[in-house]
């Protein structure tokens, strides 16, 4: 039912206990498609350790995550698409709880449940008291909540034969493809915590030191948006890079973001 991809580079101290939380799932209808983009370190090696004819290994040349995901949604051999990251972990009964979304809403496509970070953080829940609903604007809803991580989507895999990953984007690329879908499809969110976000995994991403071009930002443009809603979330997250810029004088970025803005 499920196709688990996994995009793996140099994750050898988290690759292991990312894949031993998916077989260790309640719900064991899956594959698992990891697709090795060029690691330099053991994570093969560690890859190694389990014997399960339902893991695959592809490798590809280094490429990138978005490229990863892509080749990994490709070969995917089930209907329903499930995105982890390499360091990060499920709960067990984390599939078992789409299973059970998907069989409440069966004309949706796009679902999501909720996640907490290994180290103490606050947490928002969207809707107190209610354990899933339907999201009506995720744009709206997105002014005050993180709605989607990649460990806790699951979405029908017809639904990426128009969107797909921009592997253009080294940053960012999550939220560029969640606002496209979104655009396209009704989300259906569970207030169910069924995933941990580990802040201390190795290897974890900064985008703030790239070149703002290769991040999504690149490609908003508040003029087209006719969603008030879908402006005012981007422009949120424009201001937050704004005065992280100022703070650090990064000045090309900076400029570059503000004329968007403005």
């Amino acid at each position: 039912m499920f196709s688990v991809v996994i995009p793996l580079y140099n994750k050898e101290l988290s690759i292991k206990n990312t894949i031993q939380s998916v077989l260790d799932q309640s719900f064991q209808d899956l594959e698992i498609v990891v697709i090795n983009d060029v690691s330099t370190d053991n994570s093969v090696e560690v890859m190694n350790v389990f014997n399960d004819e339902r893991i695959r290994l592809i490798h590809q040349q280094n490429q990138g995550v978005s490229a990863a995901r892509n080749r990994g949604i490709e070969e995917a051999k089930f209907e329903w698409i499930a995105l982890l990251d390499a360091d990060d972990l499920w709960k067990q009964d984390h599939l078992e709880t789409f299973v059970n979304l998907i069989e409440k809403y069966p004309n949706h496509l796009f679902f999501a449940s909720s996640f907490e970070y290994s180290t103490p953080r606050e947490s928002i829940i969207n809707r107190p008291g209610v354990e899933d609903y339907e999201i009506e604007d995720y744009f709206k809803e997105s002014l005050t909540e993180h709605l989607v991580c990649t460990d806790v989507v699951v979405i029908k895999k017809k639904c990426f034969e128009t969107e797909k990953y921009n592997e253009d984007f080294v940053r960012g690329e999550d939220i560029d493809l969640w606002t496209r879908l979104a655009r396209k499809y009704k989300i259906i969110k569970s207030n169910k915590v069924t995933a941990i976000y580990r802040t201390e995994a190795e290897n974890r991403s900064d985008s703030n030191v790239l070149d703002i071009r290769k991040t999504f930002f690149r490609d908003v443009d508040l003029s087209r948006m006719k969603n008030k809603f879908e402006k005012k979330y981007f422009k949120k997250l424009m201001f937050t890079k704004l005065k992280y810029y100022a703070v650090k004088k990064e000045w090309n970025n900076f400029f570059y973001l503000l004329r968007k803005f403005i």
